[in-house]
């Protein structure tokens, strides 16, 4: 057992209240700094605290000082990594991102889906169509080979009606190589029934695209698609880039 200090201790996290992705982008901004942010506000706050006589004066009490830089020291710099496509390799960008190479070159290995199932509201039938539409426009520069869906309508989008339905097509079918589901919004209550139900109950490979996420700006859907297509060519089995090892 761990006994904390109530006066020592600060709350993490993001209350659900105040959950959204606009917070979510700022706290992601806040938290990915460079290298030189991290550096100027570590000198700010030295600066600061050197300037306050009250934060002064509490370190002398204590017998400390703050140096007015942080330590340097020569660190190691790794050579970068080359990154194995099915036909070429490339060095990552000084971002180490390689986002447009792996969706306009073939993983080097693809699982082709052949049936898979597509699960969405009434009220979404048309966003369905365009995702099919966008899936199988994108899915060639991946190398993936994607066969239309069996289309599950829904009358509403109650976990129970999304639970109900998932349930009674997974015990009918026994081909379904992936179920995907599209939401209204994120919901976690939501993303969890189907979740469990498909690791524990009934188990298939399972993907959940919130409608929200599909929507917005010009290729913003396309964008999407091509990133949830590499993550369902990973839970099908396939492999999407390699590094050499040399052992």
């Amino acid at each position: 057992m761990i006994l904390l200090v109530p006066e020592l201790t600060f709350m993490t996290g993001i209350p659900n209240a105040k959950k959204d992705s606009r917070m979510l982008k700022e706290v992601t901004r806040e938290m990915l700094q460079s290298p030189s942010q991290h550096y100027a506000r570590l000198t700010s706050l030295l600066r600061r605290i050197k300037d306050s006589p009250e934060a002064s004066g509490e370190l002398m009490r204590w017998g400390l000082t703050l140096a007015p830089d942080i330590h340097r020291t020569q660190g190691r710099i790794l050579p970068a990594e080359r990154i194995n496509l099915r036909h070429n390799s490339f060095l990552p960008a000084e971002d180490l991102s390689w986002n447009k190479e792996v969706t306009r070159e073939p993983s080097i290995s693809v699982i082709a889906m052949n049936y898979w199932l597509l699960v969405y509201p009434k009220r979404l039938q048309d966003l369905a169509k365009d995702l099919v539409a966008v899936m199988e426009s994108v899915c060639g520069p991946l190398g993936m080979h994607v066969s239309r869906p069996a289309l599950v309508e829904l009358k509403d989008d109650r976990i129970e009606t999304y639970a109900k339905t998932i349930r009674s097509v997974l015990g009918s079918e026994d081909k379904v190589q992936l179920l995907l589901c599209l939401i209204s919004s994120s919901r976690e209550d939501l993303y969890g029934a189907v979740k469990k139900l498909c690791c524990v109950q009934s188990p298939v490979p399972s993907q959940v695209i919130s409608a929200q996420s599909l929507m917005g700006q010009a290729g913003k859907m396309r964008s999407v698609v091509q990133k949830v297509l590499l993550q369902i060519n990973c839970k099908l089995g396939g492999e999407l880039w390699g590094v050499d090892i040399p052992l």
